[in-house]
């Protein structure tokens, strides 16, 4: 069974160029233009600047999407291609391509892992014993970064600022282009301060960015923090078993899904991460018929949001005893 699953899936991961190409030069156009749109506007008619809001907030949100897919190295053959695709996204987003294809590499290699969390906590969860078992000081610090404040108000700042830093874990290649990355951002920064834009910058552009890392934080949560998630010990771990039961099918409207290019189909997704966004659903949908999933709905982010702590006996996320 397991064989057959990923014959199938290996037919929907070859990239057409086209479709690829669509993708991120369109995203690349309507997201530069709208910006800078919503900049030169500020000063001269700021009613210009909030009615691009959408159209930014959107338009970054699937470039997350693009930039996760070309650090997959699925939206082309050639690797350098992938490359080009996630820095011209990554220009959009603020989030350096090697950065995010180092540390989502190793989150789908440790997804579902009880004992690899430490590798890449992005979302940290600890068992009932864990918590029941830890000093005071980092039960109130578990309980701060698994609040809703903590996931809707700081973890999109944190997206911004950690991606900034050359973390000790990151190769020599993705500490390099980190920096260079910051060095542009503080260039454009200055310029707009000495040339009094940085209003401008941070109502026309900042602002629907954080919006933006508000909805990534959200549907990162959803796609691995749900209820009846799942989580095991190295020795039991498969990618298959993490696939379809520590991830989620996360249910978007038609409009939702082609903003996030597909991106709720998370469990083909991590089934195999070669696969483009634009064959997710077709996927999906050749083998519904018989493999297991979760689903699971944007409304439901407070519901599943009460799942503070790993219960094993349970085998679902339960709330602080």
């Amino acid at each position: 069974m397991k064989n057959s699953l990923n014959k199938i899936l290996r037919s929907f991961q070859k990239p057409v160029e086209s479709i690829s190409n669509y993708y991120i030069l369109s995203t690349a156009f309507l997201g530069f233009t709208s910006i800078f749109l919503a900049i030169i506007s500020f000063h001269k008619l700021i009613i210009i600047t909030f009615l691009m809001y959408p159209v930014i907030f959107l338009i970054l949100c699937r470039s997350v999407v693009l930039l996760h897919d070309a650090s997959h190295n699925a939206l082309y053959k050639k690797q350098w291609k992938n490359s080009l695709a996630g820095n011209l996204m990554s220009f959009l987003n603020l989030i350096p391509n090697e950065f995010f294809g180092y540390m989502h590499k190793m989150h789908h290699a440790t997804a579902a892992n009880l004992d690899k969390r430490h590798i890449n906590p992005e979302a940290m969860t600890m068992t009932i014993e864990e918590y029941i078992n830890s000093r005071l000081y980092k039960r109130i610090i578990y309980r701060f970064l698994r609040s809703a404040f903590f996931r809707l108000v700081i973890a999109p700042i944190l997206m911004l600022l950690v991606t900034r830093i050359p973390l000790p874990q990151l190769g020599l290649k993705e500490k390099i282009i980190t920096l260079i990355y910051d060095i542009l951002i503080a260039g454009i920064i200055y310029l707009a301060i000495e040339n009094n834009w940085i209003y401008s910058l941070f109502f026309g552009y900042f602002i629907p960015l954080y919006s933006c890392y508000i909805l990534v934080s959200i549907v990162f949560y959803l796609q691995h923090q749900f209820e009846n998630t799942y989580w095991i010990s190295s020795d039991n771990w498969t990618n298959e078993d993490a696939s379809l039961h520590g991830s989620s099918f996360l249910i978007f409207g038609p409009f939702m899904k082609k903003i996030t290019c597909n991106i709720g189909y998370h469990h083909i997704h991590h089934l195999n991460p070669l696969i483009p966004c634009y064959n997710l659903s077709k996927a999906h949908n050749h083998v519904k018929n018989f493999i297991t999933f979760k689903e699971v709905k944007l409304s439901q982010l407070f519901s599943h949001m009460k799942g503070k702590l790993w219960d094993k006996k349970l085998h679902k996320l339960v709330d602080f005893p």
